[in-house]
């Protein structure tokens, strides 16, 4: 039996669907990638577009399917690809849905808001396959004798980021994510003039960012936010995501040990792409560290061994 641990992209890029000619290299689906533990059944994280070509594969198999999927946050680029999964219409097959609840609102019915009538002609009752759905919040937990932990990131809503650590290695996904800041700052990478997203304590950006830091700490693949130029960040600061050089700069504090650039802007076309990557590395090799940095492209395949 293969003992490596495979991930695979299936939608990389963030906000809205982006296919044509200008993002054939990198692709254009929203956020899903699969994680293949040896001997273990399948784990989704998040189910944007990209979860409908995961499905299609799915549908090869001739066994009953288990996977567990895990929501980062609900907004529609990273749901929007559950009412096309074609293999939650088999009765034969299990999900397991993990995510936080909104304050109003739980997480199954929030998934069911999505397919109500309105917007679409099936309702989730129609998945006939066994769907179950787990709340979860920050704290670690076990699946599949996979340790999962969770962090909540600074994106407008509630949202998750995940390690998940099997037979000593350790993959990160923060799909969303922006620079902590202090209302009061004024310049620097880690700035600006507006909210955080709680002002409960004192202290909170300096205690999040060393969180985050902490939560991500020696990963060997880390899957992070790098959907904008540092120019592009200046003018759209509270919006959710991360420059590059930001993302570069908690690698590196993290001592990672392969970065993975993801949640590309849907105006970025791949030369634009290529243009953060060469950035990403260069910034990297100024910190003289050995971190290897991708950016993330549907369709490949990573292994972990």
């Amino acid at each position: 039996m293969n003992k490596s641990i495979k991930i695979k992209f299936w939608g990389v890029r963030g906000s809205i669907p982006s296919p044509g000619e200008r993002t054939i290299y990198y692709g254009g689906n929203t956020p899903c990638v699969e994680l293949q533990f040896p001997g273990k059944p399948r784990f989704i994280l998040d189910a944007g577009s990209g979860i409908r070509e995961l499905g299609k594969e799915l549908l090869k198999i001739s066994d009953p399917v288990k996977a567990y999927i895990f929501i980062s946050h609900f907004h529609w680029d990273h749901i929007q690809g559950l009412p096309f999964f074609k293999p939650a219409f088999n009765p034969a097959n299990n999900f397991i849905i993990y995510g936080c609840d909104e304050p109003n609102v739980n997480l199954s019915e929030i998934i069911s808001m999505q397919m109500n009538p309105t917007y679409f002609p099936l309702a989730i009752d129609d998945m006939q396959a066994e769907v179950e759905f787990r709340t979860i919040k920050e704290g670690s937990f076990d699946v599949e004798d996979v340790e999962v932990r969770t962090i909540f990131l600074n994106h407008p809503g509630y949202a998750l980021g995940y390690r998940f650590t099997f037979n000593g290695k350790s993959i990160v996904y923060i799909s969303d994510n922006e620079p902590f800041v202090h209302p009061s700052d004024n310049g620097g990478l880690e700035a600006g003039n507006y909210k955080t997203i709680t002002d409960r304590i004192e202290g909170f950006v300096e205690d999040m960012s060393d969180n985050l830091v902490e939560f991500i700490s020696g990963a060997d693949i880390l899957i992070h936010d790098t959907q904008y130029l540092p120019e592009e960040y200046e003018l759209k600061k509270t919006w959710g995501h991360s420059p590059l050089d930001y993302t570069v700069d908690i690698a590196n504090r993290a001592k990672i040990k392969k970065l993975i650039l993801f949640h590309h802007d849907p105006d970025h076309d791949d030369e634009t792409i290529n243009r953060m990557l060469e950035q990403s590395r260069e910034l990297l090799k100024r910190k003289n560290t050995d971190i290897l940095c991708e950016a993330a492209r549907e369709g490949v395949v990573i292994e972990l061994s």
